[in-house]
């Protein structure tokens, strides 16, 4: 009997298998949703830095739609407000990317008025620590062009 059972027994442990369970909703797919963060320092003054920060949504595979917010307060500017864009990452070492910024400027006289700029950025990754980007902005009374190195930590 024991003989009998303890076959039985070795006979459905063999036969049955494990199956992978479904995966879960969070790991079927990359989200299309992100936030993003950036921040560069300028170039004409120290203590000046540039923060972009936002909602960016992925229209296709490549191409990224984003709204947010700059932050760039120093002591002969300001030029904080909002901006939208397009994004494209050519490869996974290349990306361009196109910029809106608008934001109030003070002007003693006037009070004050509402300033748009235009913006198109370029960034190719090197290392996976160092950028080379290209930016060329313009604006109603100047236009701007800038080449740099960047260091990702």
């Amino acid at each position: 009997m024991k003989t009998t059972l303890s076959l039985l027994l070795t006979l459905v442990a063999c036969s049955s298998m494990a199956t992978e369970l479904p995966a879960l909703p969070s790991q079927q797919k990359n989200s299309p949703h992100k936030l993003f963060l950036s921040s560069e320092a300028n170039q004409h003054d120290f203590d000046t830095w540039k923060i972009d920060g936002g909602y960016s949504y992925n229209v296709f595979d490549n191409i990224d739609l984003y709204v947010g917010a700059r932050v760039n307060q120093g002591n002969h500017t300001n030029e904080s407000g909002f901006l939208s864009g397009v994004s494209y990452q050519i490869t996974p070492r290349v990306s361009v990317k196109s910029t809106l910024h608008s934001y109030n400027e003070d002007s003693t006289e006037e009070g004050t008025d509402k300033v748009i700029s235009a913006e198109v950025s370029s960034r190719m990754r090197l290392t996976e620590n160092l950028d080379l980007h290209a930016t060329l902005e313009h604006q109603e009374w100047q236009q701007e062009l800038e080449v740099g190195i960047g260091f990702r930590f």
